[in-house]
């Protein structure tokens, strides 16, 4: 069994995605492993990148000890630890937990898609050529990008050039290919912890799956009703056919939603398609950033509270994902299909949720 620990919803699935096509069973827990059908992989969600670096060490160590008393055999377990391929979140910290509660000396990172025009070479992160600080990363309001030298970015980690041998501690490595990525990952061994994004996931699990059928999306029932939530700061035009309704300034700034939440009810009782947006700038910084995202999950709790039609809710941006998660109750999940890298449709009784990353862009025939 692999267990795969992700800091946000969206990686989750991403990797919950990754496992699902390659023909693996996949479950996706959130917080921490539900009770339920065994699976090949099991994806868990902890929303550490929400916390203080100290609350999601603590955090990091709890799951690892839950873990231990569900699976006795510990050792029988695969570890693999998605991190943000933009290098947010309390990347070292958990890193350095679960080192130590796994009984691990090295861990090899590959955070990069290059698939995706993301790369580390001689020690520097570019995306599609640019500097890190130099994209909309840089405005990200909870973990900006002030620099693109790996380094600095991550305390306390020593960069692995395509040449050096793996060394004891976290180590960062180049690379800016699938090719670089199988030469790194050829380097660990038992006493290492494999961690990054999905690139190097879909590496590192491929030398699992050579009997099995990749799977392809199937169709599925049209539900009745969809309702779109953009709650990242990096969300990119999407809304076909949808009725749009954009968060007042006021609400932005910290005004009480329910005036605003009701018109959303009256709105939705009337359309099929919604699309819910923050508009305005990510300029408000962190404290910002957690009260627009309760925002986000109360007026999604309330749209979909006690409806009996089917629904299919799409969600861009992790941490608004986890906050309306967290508020509805929702706990574990079924992948449905991967929609596209990173765009992925679980279900949830009666619900179907498709999540999508803030800087990924949606499948074209979304748009």
């Amino acid at each position: 069994m692999i267990v795969v620990i992700a800091d946000d919803i969206t990686g989750a699935a991403e990797i919950a995605g990754v496992a699902w096509r390659m023909g693996f069973s996949v479950r996706l827990d959130v917080q921490s492993p539900q009770q339920g059908n065994a699976a090949d992989v099991i994806v868990i969600a902890t929303d550490t990148r929400q916390m203080g670096s100290k609350e999601a060490s603590e955090a990091t160590t709890e799951l690892i000890i839950k873990l231990k008393s569900l699976f006795p055999q510990t050792e029988d377990l695969l570890f693999f630890k998605k991190t943000d391929s933009a290098l947010r979140g309390h990347i070292v910290i958990e890193l350095q937990s679960l080192m130590a509660e796994l009984g691990l000396r090295k861990t090899l990172l590959l955070a990069q898609n290059p698939s995706k025009g993301r790369i580390i070479t001689g020690g520097r992160y570019l995306i599609n050529g640019i500097p890190l600080d130099e994209t909309q990363f840089k405005n990200d309001p909870e973990f900006p990008a002030r620099t693109s030298i790996v380094g600095q970015l991550l305390a306390e980690t020593r960069s692995l050039s395509l040449d050096a041998p793996l060394g004891e501690g976290i180590n960062v490595a180049d690379a800016a290919s699938q090719e670089e990525i199988l030469l790194q990952l050829n380097k660990a061994d038992k006493e290492t912890l494999l961690a990054g994004a999905a690139d190097f996931f879909t590496a590192y699990i491929r030398q699992f799956a050579i009997d099995r059928k990749t799977r392809s999306n199937e169709q599925h029932a049209v539900c009745e009703k969809r309702l779109l939530l953009q709650g990242s700061t990096q969300s990119s035009t999407f809304g076909k056919n949808m009725k749009e309704m954009l968060m007042p300034d006021a609400v932005f700034h910290g005004s009480s939603p329910q005036e605003w939440i009701e018109l959303l009810e009256n709105c939705f009782e009337n359309e099929t398609s919604m699309a819910i947006r923050i508009a305005q700038p990510p300029t408000g910084g962190k404290a910002y950033a957690i009260r627009l995202r309760e925002t986000m999950a109360e007026a999604a709790a309330r749209l979909l509270e006690n409806k009996t039609v089917p629904i299919h809710l799409l969600i861009e941006g992790g941490a608004t994902a986890f906050a309306i998660f967290r508020r509805l109750g929702w706990q574990s999940f079924h992948i449905v299909k991967e929609d596209a890298p990173g765009v992925v449709t679980l279900s949830h009784k009666k619900f179907l949720i498709t999540l999508k990353p803030g800087s990924y862009p949606w499948p074209s025939d979304y748009c």
